[in-house]
């Protein structure tokens, strides 16, 4: 009786997050291994943008560019992503963001801990990609500003909300990278609260990270109000289209 009430109380097995599978509680980050085994963790990602690196050539072992980062500036001094964008690891932000699946927070922040503890990076405060006001009365939540505060929770680095969102701009997904600048041109303010970032580092959380305009341009306006480094921190990247693919 006390081992029915137990595993009532303390059950062996929960769901996948993914698939919805039986797992055990033990699992590492509550996904069952054939969905671990299709997400693709980064391991040697470009030092400035992040994106996976591929080496065409032995002799050519250089991950201080890419050919993403090539010809391209960046307002922040370093992208970290964790997991490869891909049909199985998009499913973790889209049931986060339209299926209401907020506690998804909580694993996702757990990544990204986990990811940072092979960083060489220290910042003093957290802070999100925010959405405008239209956006976030829909969706009722920012996916961005809900891993922001967990991760913030797991490594005591207080959350500095300090950018609001102007402009309700159209949704980014199939703009190309300079239609998305066009579209982000001036759309963050600083609120008041900006003087506390004077000379400090930050990590910026966002979810994906595609061409890296959304934080780019609130990257710039960190910049503008004297932040001393920006880190940006995303659970996903997209693969470059323009990789050069691997000698055979």
């Amino acid at each position: 009786m006390l081992n029915f009430v137990l595993d009532f109380i303390y059950p062996e097995n929960i769901s996948c997050i993914l698939c919805d599978k039986p797992i055990k509680k033990v699992n590492t980050y509550s996904l069952c291994k054939d969905c671990f085994k299709e997400l693709n963790f980064i391991q040697d990602g470009c030092i400035k943008c992040g994106k996976p690196i591929i080496y065409h050539s032995l002799e050519k072992i250089d991950i201080c560019g890419c050919s993403y980062c090539f010809n391209k500036s960046f307002y922040f001094d370093k992208s970290i992503s964790c997991i490869e964008y891909s049909d199985i690891s998009k499913s973790m932000i889209l049931g986060f963001k339209y299926k209401n699946k907020t506690y998804m927070a909580k694993y996702i922040s757990n990544i990204m801990k986990e990811k940072l503890d092979l960083e060489n990076i220290e910042f003093d405060y957290i802070t999100f990609v925010p959405l405008h006001k239209k956006r976030m009365r829909k969706r009722g939540f920012n996916q961005s500003e809900k891993i922001a505060k967990e991760l913030s929770k797991i490594i005591n680095i207080p959350i500095l909300d300090c950018i609001y969102r102007k402009s309700n701009t159209n949704r980014l997904y199939n703009l190309n990278r300079q239609e998305r600048k066009i579209e982000l041109k001036n759309a963050f303010l600083v609120k008041e609260n900006i003087n506390y970032a004077n000379g400090k580092n930050i990590l910026l959380i966002d979810d994906i990270f595609t061409t890296g305009s959304t934080v780019n341009e609130i990257s710039k306006l960190l910049r503008l109000n004297n932040v001393n480094r920006i880190f940006v921190m995303t659970l996903l990247t997209k693969s470059n289209d323009n990789y050069i693919k691997a000698e055979n």
